[in-house]
């Protein structure tokens, strides 16, 4: 095992943290308050949605370590702004960088869907943790990652099986259905064609566990596991 003495630490970590809720922020604030001189020094920089994200993302400033509360809603601009771009972006730019998500959510869907399509170093299901863990989780992500919470866990140790996952077209495609678009206007909003979407919509409705059902079983369904 590697001795944490024995590893140089950069003078200045610097962190951005994605995250609307005010508490949750000043929770972290002081996770790495905590932190400051015992294992590193802080530069923090933080968004309360995925456009200021990318925002901060876009000015260049290193960013070593990100964390992000994956449930934000998708910034509605042009066109829907998902985690899954902060990602991309973020992997593109700085490919050091070291991700930490968090979840208010307990199900292994959204916990395969966010290990197969980010990779991050660190997953947190929110009902696991308390603040020593906190603590914990960023000090082993900094120095020697990854580290997941005991629900991620859980499902890591089940190799999840069912080999199920939900992409960022599907949550495209959920979006749009949750702000009411209609059928006919898909096509043209997520640039697939109209038997396509059908066929993830049924998709969707099996990954749900649904045998049937409409757009509106779909949609609540999907609010239930998180996804809109």
């Amino acid at each position: 095992m590697t001795n944490h003495q024995d590893i140089k630490m950069p003078k200045t970590v610097n962190v951005l943290i994605v995250e609307n809720e005010a508490l949750l922020v000043h929770v972290l604030k002081n996770a790495f308050l905590c932190l400051t001189n015992r294992i590193s020094n802080f530069n923090l920089k933080v968004a309360n949605n995925y456009n200021n994200a990318l925002k901060v993302i876009e000015t260049n400033a290193p960013i070593d370590l990100v964390l992000v509360n994956i449930n934000i809603p998708p910034t509605e601009t042009s066109k829907p702004l998902f985690i899954e771009d902060i990602s991309i972006k973020l992997r593109l730019r700085f490919p050091k960088m070291k991700m930490m998500l968090f979840s208010s959510y307990q199900n292994n869907i959204q916990i395969y869907s966010l290990l197969k399509t980010m990779n991050p170093e660190c997953l947190l299901v929110k009902s696991d943790i308390d603040y020593s863990e906190l603590i914990r989780a960023i000090k082993t992500v900094i120095i020697e990652p990854p580290y997941y919470s005991k629900t991620v866990l859980r499902y890591i140790r089940k190799q999840l099986a069912h080999n199920i996952f939900i992409d960022k077209t599907d949550k495209t495609i959920l979006y749009y259905l949750s702000i009411g678009a209609k059928m006919k206007d898909l096509p043209r909003l997520v640039h697939l064609s109209k038997s396509a979407i059908e066929s993830r919509k049924r998709k969707l409705k099996s990954t749900f566990g649904l045998d049937k059902g409409n757009d509106s079983d779909l949609l609540i369904r999907a609010r239930e596991k998180g996804f809109i």
